[in-house]
C-alpha cells in the first residue's frame, strides 16, 4: 500500500509539472515594422531619364518675314507633396566673335523661354491636381508676333533666358503622384518648354551656347 501511495504522488506531481510546464510555455510574439516616406520630387526626361537636352537652334540667317527658329524640350515632373520649378540660365557664351563695329551681338534677351503646353492627365496623378505658370514664362498661347523684323520679347511682358540670370520660379503646383515610382507611366506632369529666337543681323560668330538648369523642390 505505501508503494501505491508513493507512486500515486509521484503521478500527481509529475502531471503537476506537465501542466505548470505548459502553462509557462511562450505562445505569443511581436515583429515590429518602421520606416518613412520622406518628401520625394523628381525632373526627367520623356523617357524617365536624366535630363540633359541639347537644342540646336542651327545657323540664324536673317531672312524677309516673321519667322521664330523654335524648339522644344519636355520633361516629366513627379512629386508626393506641392513642388515648385524654377530655372536658371548661365552667361551667353560666344565663340569667335567678330567685330561689332557698333552693331549689336545676339543677348539673352534675344532668347525666348517658357513653358507651352502642360498634360496632367495620367491615372495616377493626384486627385484635384493643378499648376500654375509664372506669367513671365506662360508661352500657352504660343510666342508674340513679329512685327518688325526685331525681337518679339517685351522685357517685363514675356520671359526670355535674360530673366533667368538667377534660379527663378517659372512654375509651381499642388501635389503630382498620387503613388507609383518612376517606371510608372502616368503618375506625372509632362511639361513641354518653348525656345525661340529671331534671326537678325547680329555680329557675326561661330557659334553661341548657354544652359539653363531646372530645379525642383517641395516647399
Amino acid at each position: 500500500m505505501t508503494d501505491i501511495k508513493t507512486m500515486k504522488r509521484v503521478f500527481t506531481f509529475a502531471i503537476a509539472m506537465l501542466f505548470a510546464k505548459t502553462a509557462l510555455a511562450q505562445t505569443t510574439g511581436t515583429i515590429t515594422l518602421t520606416g518613412s516616406t520622406p518628401t520625394a520630387v523628381s525632373v526627367t526626361n520623356a523617357s524617365d531619364g536624366t535630363l540633359s537636352s541639347t537644342v540646336s537652334l542651327g545657323s540664324l540667317t536673317p531672312a524677309v518675314g516673321s519667322t521664330l527658329m523654335t524648339s522644344t524640350v519636355q520633361a516629366r515632373l513627379r512629386s508626393n507633396k506641392a513642388y515648385t520649378l524654377s530655372a536658371q540660365a548661365a552667361s551667353l557664351s560666344i565663340s569667335s566673335p567678330a567685330a561689332a563695329d557698333g552693331g549689336a551681338s545676339i543677348s539673352l534677351g534675344d532668347i525666348g523661354f517658357g513653358i507651352t503646353a502642360i498634360d496632367a492627365t495620367g491615372t495616377n496623378v493626384a486627385t484635384g491636381h493643378s499648376d500654375t505658370i509664372a506669367s513671365l514664362f506662360n508661352y500657352s498661347s504660343g510666342f508674340p508676333a513679329v512685327t518688325n523684323g526685331l525681337t518679339p520679347f517685351a522685357s517685363g511682358t514675356n520671359g526670355t533666358l535674360n530673366d533667368l540670370t538667377s534660379n527663378t520660379q517659372v512654375l509651381s503646383g499642388t501635389r503630382i503622384s498620387s503613388k507609383g515610382n518612376l517606371s510608372t507611366n502616368n503618375n506625372f506632369v509632362l511639361v513641354t518648354f518653348g525656345i525661340a529666337t529671331l534671326p537678325q543681323y547680329f555680329t557675326p560668330n561661330s557659334g553661341f551656347s548657354t544652359t539653363v538648369t531646372l530645379t525642383i523642390a517641395a516647399p
